[in-house]
């Protein structure tokens, strides 16, 4: 089992390809017998396959960027904050597991999944600050942001919105999808960045 996991720390993201297009091959029988909110939902992993395929592979080094443009570390050192084993584990929890679960819940209730494409939104603005504030707006993941997530987002809103009756510019889903998307700085800096010394420390 641990040989494993140290093997998916080094190949999810090509991992992520194969997946993909296997969701994609599954699920396009599926567009003409569901409602187009249902087959939204079924899209939201599988688009954020994409986010992660720009960010770790065409053209990836989003953490090379994250560590050197935000962080200030020299991305060849030999211990870093954002390494592997933080990239791996907060992909697979946040995308790999949560993402799907609550989109499947929300076929039993879309409120279940009515945060997720506030989450997108937020993501893309995260991006967005994130290239701001390092120098590099187009930095990895910010294009799939904008072309792909953004559209999706506003689509599901909007369906959202006619379905069970929201202020789709303010509700509480919106407050999930931005509390959710904001635990990511802060888990940066009470759980990463704490870890990163203790190992220069070591």
């Amino acid at each position: 089992m641990k040989h494993y996991v140290e093997w998916m720390k080094d190949n999810w993201q090509k991992a992520a390809i194969l997946i993909l297009l296997y969701i994609l091959v599954s699920i396009a029988p599926l567009y003409a017998r569901l409602d187009l909110l249902e087959f939204m939902l079924l899209l939201a992993f599988p688009l954020y396959l994409v986010h992660e395929i720009e960010e770790y592979i065409l053209p990836g080094g989003f953490g090379t960027f994250f560590n050197e443009n935000l962080l200030k570390v020299n991305a060849d050192d030999k211990i870093v904050p954002i390494d592997r084993e933080v990239i791996f584990w907060i992909n697979m929890i946040y995308i790999w597991v949560i993402i799907p679960l609550f989109a499947g819940l929300g076929f039993y209730n879309i409120k279940f999944a009515a945060w997720i494409p506030y989450f997108f939104l937020f993501q893309a603005l995260s991006h967005l600050v994130m290239g701001i504030k390092g120098r590099k707006v187009l930095n990895p993941g910010i294009r799939s942001s904008f072309l792909l997530h953004v559209p999706y987002s506003i689509m599901m809103i909007y369906l959202l919105s006619n379905t069970i009756s929201i202020n789709p510019y303010m509700n509480g889903y919106m407050v999930i999808g931005f509390v959710f998307n904001g635990l990511l700085p802060v888990f940066a800096k009470f759980v990463v960045m704490p870890r990163y010394h203790r190992r220069l420390n070591d």
